[in-house]
C-alpha cells in the first residue's frame, strides 16, 4: 500500500484555484459589461432628451428665421441671438457643445466652433446613420466615441420643427456630452478588480485549507490501510468524521476486525494442531534415531530406521513452520549488522541441509533497523529456498548494496527458476511447488517483511535461477566500525 501522493495536496489546490479565477475574472467582467452598458443606455435617453426639450424650447419661428441665413450672414443679429442662447443652455445642462445642422449635415450654427453657414459640419460622417434617423422625425444618439484627444464623447439628435411644410424636419439639433458616468464605471472596474483580488486570495486560502484537511485524513486512511496489509490489525483505524471518508474509515476498521478475529481463529487452530503433533512427534524421532545407531539391527531395518528419522524431522521443520506462521512475534527494532546475520544464516542453512555447493556473501558494512530474529528468519528461509533449489552442485549468492534511501539485499540462485505464473502466488500460504514442505516458507518470509517494512520482490537472477530482492528504507545508518 503505497502512501498518499505528496502532489496530491497541490493538485487539489491548483484544482480550486482554476476554477476560482475564471469564475471571479467572468462574474467581473459582466458585472462591468452590464454597467457599463446600462450607463451608456441612460446617457443616451438623456442626449436625446435633452436635445428634444432644446429643439422644442426654441419657437418655430425663430427658427425658421436661423435656417433662412446664408453663408456670410454668420454675424447677423438673429444668429448672435440663438448663439448666446444655446450657450447659456449648454452651460445649465453640461453640454461639450449644441450644434444645428441641415438634414444633410450643413453647418448652421455651433456653440464652439466658428465656421461658415453652409459649411460641412465636422463629425457629420460619424452621424450619418443617427442623420437618417431624424430625418424620420426619430431621435438618435451616437456610440461612445474617443476624440483625438482621448476623451470619450457622446452626441444625441433631434429633429427641428418649423414652418415651412416639407421643410418641417429640414433640421437637426445636436447636443454633444462627455461621458462623465465612465469615471464611475472606472472606480466600479477597480471595485471590481479589487474584490476579485480578495475573493482569488480567498478563495485560494479556503482551497488551501481544503486540500491540506483533505489530504492529512487520506493520508491517515492510508496508512492504517498500510499498518493493515503489513499484518498489524490491532491498531485501530483513526475516527476521520461522518463524511465519504469518515464512513471510508469506518468500513476498513470493521474489516480489519473482521479479518483479526478470522485470523486469530486460523493461527490458533494451526497452533494447537502443530503442539498436537509436535508431542509425538519428538518421541517418534528419538526413537528412530536410537534404532538407526543400534548396530544390532540388520542394514535393511537400520536403513529403515534412518528413513523415518529423515522424516521425522523433515515433519518437524514443517511443524516449526506452521508455529512460526501462526504466531509471529511483533518487531522490536534495533540495529542490525546485516552481514553477520547473512553469514550465520547461510552456515545454518548449509548445515541442515548438509548441502555442499557455493554459497557467495558479497556485502557491504551497513546496519539496519528491524527485528534481528525476524530478519534471521527470512535470511535463512531464503538461503534454505535457493539452496534446495540448486541442488547438490549449483551457485548460492548473497549480496547487500546501497540505495539512494536505504539498503538492498540480494538473494540469488542458479536454479531453474520461478515461472511468472508462480510468481504471483509464490508468497501465499499453502502453496508450494515443490513434493515436500507445506509451502509456508516464503509465506512466513512475506509477513515479516510486511510487520518491519521491508519490500520483497521477486525477479530472474543473472545466475540463472531466482533473484529475491529486500529493500530496507530510512532506517539506514552505515557502520563506523
Amino acid at each position: 500500500m503505497r502512501a498518499v501522493p505528496k502532489g496530491m495536496g497541490s493538485t487539489l489546490f491548483l484544482a480550486f484555484s482554476a476554477a476560482a479565477i475564471p469564475v471571479l475574472l467572468t462574474v467581473g467582467l459582466l458585472l462591468e459589461w452590464q454597467a457599463r452598458r446600462a450607463l451608456e443606455v441612460e446617457l443616451a435617453r438623456r442626449l436625446e432628451s435633452l436635445a428634444a426639450a432644446v429643439s422644442s424650447s426654441i419657437p418655430p419661428e425663430t427658427w425658421g428665421l436661423v435656417f433662412s441665413l446664408g453663408p456670410g450672414e454668420e454675424g447677423s443679429r438673429t444668429a448672435a441671438h440663438l448663439r448666446s442662447r444655446l450657450e447659456r443652455i449648454s452651460l445649465e445642462i453640461g453640454a461639450e457643445r449644441i450644434a444645428v445642422w441641415t438634414r444633410d449635415g450643413r453647418l448652421i450654427l455651433d456653440t464652439s466652433l466658428d465656421l461658415r453657414i453652409g459649411s460641412q459640419a465636422p463629425r457629420a460622417a460619424l452621424v450619418e446613420r443617427e442623420l437618417e434617423a431624424v430625418g424620420r422625425g426619430e431621435r438618435a444618439s451616437t456610440p461612445l466615441f474617443r476624440t483625438e484627444s482621448g476623451r470619450l464623447l457622446k452626441i444625441g439628435l433631434a429633429p427641428i420643427e418649423f414652418l415651412g411644410g416639407e421643410s418641417s424636419r429640414a433640421g437637426v439639433l445636436l447636443v454633444e456630452a462627455p461621458s462623465q458616468s465612465l469615471g464611475a464605471i472606472t472606480n466600479m472596474r477597480r471595485t471590481l478588480w479589487a474584490a476579485g483580488a480578495v475573493g482569488w486570495v480567498f478563495v485560494l486560502a479556503v482551497a488551501w485549507w481544503l486540500s491540506r484537511r483533505l489530504t492529512r485524513r487520506t493520508k491517515r486512511l492510508a496508512d492504517a490501510a498500510r499498518r493493515i496489509g503489513r499484518g498489524d490489525l490491532e491498531s485501530t483505524v483513526p475516527v476521520l468524521g461522518e463524511d465519504e471518508l469518515g464512513i471510508l474509515a469506518e468500513a476498513l476498521d470493521r474489516m480489519r476486525k473482521a479479518v483479526w478475529i478470522r485470523e486469530r481463529q486460523l493461527r490458533a487452530m494451526l497452533g494447537g494442531v502443530a503442539h498436537e503433533i509436535r508431542n509425538p512427534l519428538g518421541g517418534l524421532i528419538l526413537s528412530s534415531e536410537m534404532l538407526a545407531r543400534d548396530g544390532r539391527l540388520p542394514d535393511d531395518l537400520a536403513r529403515k530406521a534412518q528413513r523415518i528419522l529423515e522424516e521425522g524431522l523433515r515433519l518437524e521443520r514443517v511443524v516449526s513452520d506452521f508455529l512460526h506462521y501462526a504466531k509471529p512475534e511483533r518487531p522490536h527494532r534495533e540495529q542490525v549488522q546485516v552481514e553477520a546475520v547473512l553469514m550465520e544464516s547461510a552456515r545454518s542453512a548449509r548445515e541442515g541441509l548438509q548441502w555442499q555447493g557455493e554459497c557467495r556473501i558479497d556485502t557491504c558494512s551497513a546496519v539496519v533497523s528491524c527485528d534481528p530474529d525476524h530478519l534471521r528468519q527470512i535470511t535463512l528461509n531464503l538461503l534454505r529456498n535457493a539452496m534446495q533449489a540448486v541442488g547438490t552442485q549449483g551457485n548460492v549468492w548473497a549480496s547487500t548494496r546501497h540505495m539512494a534511501k536505504g539498503l538492498e539485499i540480494r538473494i540469488e540462485d542458479s536454479g531453474p527458476g520461478v515461472s511468472r505464473e508462480d510468481r504471483e502466488r509464490i508468497f501465499e500460504a499453502f502453496y508450494s511447488g515443490k513434493a515436500e514442505g507445506a509451502g509456508l516458507g516464503l509465506a512466513i518470509v512475506r509477513r515479516l517483511c510486511d510487520l518491519n517494512g521491508v519490500d520483497i520482490e521477486i525477479a530472474d537472477s543473472k545466475l540463472g535461477g531466482a533473484s529475491f530482492r529486500l529493500g530496507f528504507h530510512d532506517d539506514l545508518e552505515e557502520s563506523t566500525s
